[in-house]
């Protein structure tokens, strides 16, 4: 009887473990996803001065094909400038701001509450426009 607890502990033990191990690679594999395509959407935004809505589209699709939800409103509330006649032009140092937020699996949802205290996995940040306008 002695050596079935032990053996049952054990097992047990083990499948934790591995549990925990398939957790963090999942979390660590979504998070790096979603952080491409944040770097991704702010390189070609800081090239063409603003966040296109054929890119917007793309990148919505896609998210949306991993089982993604925009946190709010929409995945990209809160970017600027959205439309090309309010492009950001570096002859005037204007920027560009891209602000990502996205309900990423349940399983990714509660580690990243463990990890970072929200559930959401959120990235913003500001570059400078790197558009020349043509006529300038």
């Amino acid at each position: 009887m002695t050596k079935l607890k032990v053996f049952l502990i054990c097992l047990s033990v083990m499948v934790f473990v591995f549990s925990a191990i398939a957790c963090v690679e999942t979390y660590s594999l979504e998070r790096s996803l979603a952080r491409g395509v944040y770097t991704d959407l702010m390189d070609d935004m800081q090239d063409i001065g603003y966040l296109d809505s054929s890119l917007t589209a793309y990148y919505r699709g896609k998210m949306q094909d991993w089982g993604w939800t925009g946190a709010g409103a929409d995945f990209f509330a809160g970017s600027y400038p959205m439309s090309e006649t309010t492009r950001a032009r570096k002859e005037r140092a204007e920027n560009v701001s891209l602000t990502l937020s996205i309900h990423p699996s349940k399983l990714s949802q509660w580690m990243n509450l463990l990890v970072e205290g929200e559930a959401t996995f959120r990235f913003a940040g500001t570059r400078p426009s790197e558009y020349f306008d043509q006529g300038w």
